[in-house]
């Protein structure tokens, strides 16, 4: 059974740093070194100085980026830039967006602590691998500060969306606490709860529904590790038994994945060049422009025409054009290489991606493709195609977004997708409340 409780969080005190604008920052995972200082000077107290410290040449085993993290929470409370909610309770997050497809779309979703388990117990399920450079950061982070900082970005599902029909009983007319639109036009609202109708809801509801993590895996098995830890040092139930999560209804309207394209560099020139070739033992190869210009429109249309289809992608070749991929045979892709990999799992794009274009036709193995070897991923179009134009890649494969069946019906069933099969967009902000992994929840 999943345990969703409300906290006593720690947030920030707007009047003391201004807006939440300027303490707010994405996950850690897609701040680049430039945007990083961008976000340093935003405001003293951004939350990337924590979350994303930077490093300096003279650190060290006592003095790194984790330790000043651990300083600089610590004087924040002193301070009062940081305060800890009175009672329990959730934060409400309505988030209004414009997707990469061009529609305006509203999130709903809450933060709140889910009790850990590990994922064979039925209860909280996976769909991504890991690495184990992210968890190692992430570990030393949440060691140093003993804060859980980034939430982990869960899903559940109830088509009668009960805990959002709760919300708007309560909440109807509360004006939120805070609001921030960021650079790309999404505008993030919360409020935070405590009606005892709603929590009681939120613990009624959710007690029998799995949790499908859609975003955040290497956070969640950190906390788990983190739990660990305290246990073996004798620490007994605490508030380290429990992760910070979003918890977000699998059929909220607002909902949306969209595709990361994948980019290939670093090949044998005759290796690329002959692809339209190569491709035609598993697909029908189709040139669909030879004008650079032209070429995202092209591939954009040709994927919107076979939404429904399995197996199809956009090629994209610097100086010879657009072409669209079409798998001979949707109804039985031969993609399983001998693995035990389910039906399911190889009938996802991004499986016959992975396995029939890049391990089968380019050579390029799974285990290059974590290592980060030959691959791009792109999630916006255009620098894609400034890429492949600028010649910083030599091709590249476009396709549609995976579906949240696909990724419910794969993951539930014990498997994990291929890496970066998922775009849930918009990424939640990191700053909004923060969990103390020390004392009461």
């Amino acid at each position: 059974m999943a345990t969703v409780v409300p906290f006593r969080g720690w947030r920030y005190e707007l009047s003391r740093v201004g807006s939440l604008f300027q303490v707010a920052a994405p996950p850690y995972d897609v701040i680049g070194r430039a945007f990083q200082d961008e976000l340093y000077s935003l405001s003293p107290f951004n939350v990337v100085r924590v979350d994303l410290g930077k490093t300096t040449p003279e650190d060290g085993d006592g003095q790194n980026r984790y330790s000043r993290a651990a300083a600089a929470l610590a004087q924040w409370k002193a301070d009062r830039v940081l305060v800890r909610d009175q009672e329990p309770s959730v934060t409400i997050v309505e988030e209004s967006y414009v997707g990469p497809d061009g529609q305006a779309r509203t999130r709903r979703g809450f933060l709140a602590l889910v009790r850990l388990h590990e994922f064979g117990e039925g209860v909280i399920f996976p769909h991504e691998a890991t690495l184990s450079g992210p968890k190692r950061d992430r570990f030393q982070l949440m060691e140093q500060t003993r804060m859980s900082l980034s939430p982990v970005f869960m899903l559940y599902s109830l088509p009668d969306d009960a805990v959002m029909a709760a919300w708007d009983e309560v909440g109807e007319g509360r004006p939120p606490l805070a609001a921030m639109t960021d650079p790309a036009g999404t505008t993030t609202r919360l409020w935070v709860a405590s009606d005892l109708q709603l929590l009681e809801t939120i613990r009624l509801r959710l007690a029998d529904a799995p949790l499908l993590i859609a975003d955040g895996h290497h956070r969640y098995e950190t906390a788990l590790r983190y739990r660990d830890a305290r246990h073996e040092q004798g620490d007994g139930p605490g508030p380290w038994d429990y992760a910070l999560v979003y918890l977000c209804n699998m059929d909220d309207p607002g909902l949306a994945i969209f595709a990361t394209h994948r980019l290939v560099k670093e090949l044998p020139a005759d290796i690329v060049a002959a692809l339209p070739g190569s491709l035609d033992r598993f697909f029908r190869v189709e040139e669909l422009s030879p004008e650079p210009g032209d070429a995202p429109d092209a591939i954009l249309a040709f994927l919107a025409a076979r939404a429904e289809e399995s197996g199809a992608f956009g090629l994209y070749l610097p100086g010879r054009g657009a072409f669209g991929l079409s798998l001979r045979d949707p109804e039985a892709p031969d993609t399983s290489a001998n693995d035990e990999h389910s039906e399911a799992y190889h009938r996802l794009d991004v499986a016959i991606l992975h396995n029939l274009i890049l391990r089968e036709t380019l050579g390029i193995s799974p285990e290059e493709v974590a290592a980060g070897n030959h691959i791009t991923f792109v999630k916006n179009l255009e620098r894609a195609f400034e890429r492949l134009n600028k010649a910083e890649s030599q091709a590249g494969f476009f396709m549609n977004p995976i579906k949240l069946d696909q990724v419910r019906q794969v993951a539930m069933g014990g498997e994990r997708l291929p890496q970066k099969s998922t775009y849930f967009y918009p990424k939640l902000p990191t700053g909004l409340v923060f969990h103390d992994l020390d004392g009461a929840l």
